[in-house]
């Protein structure tokens, strides 16, 4: 009991003060470091740099920031050891290093997609063969996608890097393309003259460039006409329902034959034989 009691004391007077010390650090420094935070994402926000990019940035400060913390602390307590502590913690991180290739990987991928920016966040965009839908987040380690139905997707920063990424939302506007059959023997002229008048009566039309109406070709079926008009890239699905919805009206009311696709019959066995 009295070795218990002595080591205690012992204690107490050599390592109790640095851990009471400590922890007014760690206070100290978590209350600065949330400062820094604050302080830093205001300015980031007067600057003509993206959320995205501020978020990313932020999330580097607070990691260095607590690094720095954890490291004191451990100094505080075992202020002998600090030279040994710098050698296990370079050893540990390269074991770490080794260990986590893939998600330093991701951190890296995560920096090249913050600062080429392929994307940002509400961009529809097209990942490969992984995923499409808006970008929500982009994190150290991977990147956030909502997709058209409403599930989380998440992908993996250095996946997104080593994909072939379609932006939709990267140009103000884009291009609808469409193409429709009608039967032979048809006006053409008149079917370019309604699409056209589709075209200009749409409100979200854009009327430069023009839209084109042009025979495609002449299917096995149908002639094939080729229609194209440009909208604002936020306006793309909404006109691109009105206008199939309006084609469609439009052939009806002015008597435009829309042939359907004939399906061969085969005689069954019995009538064969």
């Amino acid at each position: 009991m009295e070795e218990v009691r002595a080591w205690l004391n012992s204690f107490l007077e050599n390592t109790g003060l640095n851990i009471v010390t400590a922890l007014v650090a760690l206070f100290a420094g978590l209350t600065i470091a949330k400062l820094i935070s604050r302080i830093s994402r205001v300015y980031l926000q007067k600057t003509p740099m993206e959320s995205t990019t501020i978020s990313f940035v932020i999330s580097i400060i607070n990691f260095t920031l607590y690094l720095v913390i954890v490291f004191a602390c451990i100094s505080i307590i075992f202020p002998k050891a600090s030279t040994q502590l710098i050698a296990i913690l370079g050893t540990a991180a390269l074991a770490i290093g080794l260990a986590l290739q893939g998600s330093l990987s991701n951190f890296a991928s995560g920096i090249i997609i913050i600062f080429t920016k392929p994307f940002k966040e509400g961009d529809y965009v097209e990942i490969g063969s992984h995923a499409s839908g808006i970008i929500k987040s982009i994190g150290l380690l991977h990147t956030e996608i909502l997709s058209i139905n409403n599930q989380k997707i998440v992908i993996g920063n250095s996946n997104v890097m080593n994909s072939t990424i379609t932006n939709y939302s990267a140009k103000m506007t884009r291009r609808l393309d469409f193409t429709f059959g009608v039967g032979y023997g048809a006006d053409i002229d008149k079917v370019k003259e309604i699409l056209i008048d589709i075209a200009k009566n749409h409100p979200k039309v854009l009327e430069v460039p023009e839209p084109l109406v042009r025979l495609l070709e002449h299917g096995e079926n149908a002639l094939i006409v080729r229609f194209r008009a440009w909208t604002k890239s936020s306006d793309y699905w909404d006109t691109y329902y009105d206008i199939q919805e309006s084609v469609y009206k439009a052939f009806q009311d002015k008597g435009v034959l829309v042939p359907f696709k004939k399906v061969k019959v085969l005689p069954n066995e019995e009538e064969v034989r």
